[in-house]
């Protein structure tokens, strides 16, 4: 079967979203006779009606609202590839979410501008509450998701850093807890003639105590960073407090903590210049990997791969520095 004529298709799809000959002839500088003509074209090489015609009025058939639903489909999808191709010249985009870009990626990214300018970067900062990009309707050459990624058949991926996790607060909050931010877990192994995680996980059992004196910052609504620290010291409950905050990135969370509004949890490289100026103390300086990491994505194939790889190089040769923070990185105990 040959295909109907792209112009009957589209006089089609556009009386058939608009539900009028005369707007569709508007939107396509065409007549409203014209888009009749070539609408019967169309009827015509299908061999059925799209339109029932009731005088100057029209209604889609049952056949023509499903012709219009998938060409509606087919042709956003050819105006999002044209759309692509025409801000092709103006530099890689690149998706990433709002907190890694807050606390790091933005001046990564200033320092990359005259560094490299031959290769424009044009960021898209964006809240996801679970990151993810598709590369076939969204107009993005590349992204930053956190995640644990598997080799991918359709993407190429390079990891940037791991995420660790670990509570901060104020110094003042942490003076009012009576804690010692200060006190790293390699001394209080020293002091108590021990190794492993025990003293990790006997200060995080005593900040626990401490937080029904606080309030408890979490920084997504469902509540599972703090989880996953304690379960990751071994720790058998999660946090009490008569009160919480409740935020939907790690960079509110931080942000709140930063002014005295209680202990967060924290990503250990968003959070590594706020601890490096003392804006930020680890409550307990025992930070705890998720298995997820920040990783650079993007389609097997681009046009733009090498400038891509480029990036990443540059990206990963500027990941925040974590071994001068004072903050033990311990490994994930096993689940019994």
């Amino acid at each position: 079967m040959s295909l109907p004529p792209l112009y009957a298709l589209r006089a089609f799809e556009a009386a058939a979203r608009t539900a009028s000959f005369t707007r569709a002839g508007e939107e396509l500088h065409l007549t409203p006779s014209a888009i009749s003509r070539h609408v019967r074209t169309l009827e015509a090489q299908l061999q059925r009606p799209l339109f029932t015609r009731h005088g100057p009025r029209v209604a889609l058939t049952a056949e023509g609202q499903l012709l219009a639903q998938e060409l509606g489909a087919g042709f956003r999808t050819i105006e999002r590839a044209c759309a692509r191709m025409q801000q092709r010249s103006d530099g890689l985009r690149l998706k990433a979410p709002t907190s890694l870009t807050t606390r790091w990626l933005l001046a990564a990214l200033q320092a990359h501008r005259p560094a490299l300018p031959q290769e424009r970067v044009l960021l898209h900062s964006q809240w996801m509450d679970v990151d993810h990009v598709d590369f076939a309707s969204e107009p993005y050459d590349c992204a930053v998701l956190l995640g644990h990624f598997r080799p991918h058949p359709q993407w190429h991926s390079l990891k940037l850093v791991d995420e660790w996790l670990l509570p901060v607060c104020s110094p003042a909050v942490a003076e009012q807890l009576g804690l010692q931010p200060g006190t790293s877990v390699a001394d209080t192994a020293d002091a108590a003639g021990t190794t492993d995680t025990a003293p990790s996980a006997a200060q995080a059992a005593r900040l626990l105590q401490q937080l029904p004196h606080t309030v408890v910052i979490h920084p997504s609504p469902d509540r599972r960073d703090w989880r996953r620290w304690c379960a990751g010291l071994g720790l058998p409950r999660e946090p009490d407090s008569s009160t919480a905050l409740v935020f939907d990135t790690l960079e509110q969370g931080m942000a709140a903590a930063i002014q005295g509004h209680g202990v967060s949890m924290a990503d250990l490289a968003l959070a590594a210049d706020a601890l490096r100026s003392g804006q930020l103390v680890a409550a307990v300086p025992t930070a705890v990997p998720t298995s997820d990491g920040y990783h650079l994505v993007w389609p097997r194939g681009s046009a733009h791969d090498s400038a891509i790889r480029a990036l990443g190089r540059w990206l990963k040769a500027r990941v925040p520095r974590l071994g001068d923070l004072g903050v033990e990185r311990c490994t994930l105990r096993e689940t019994e």
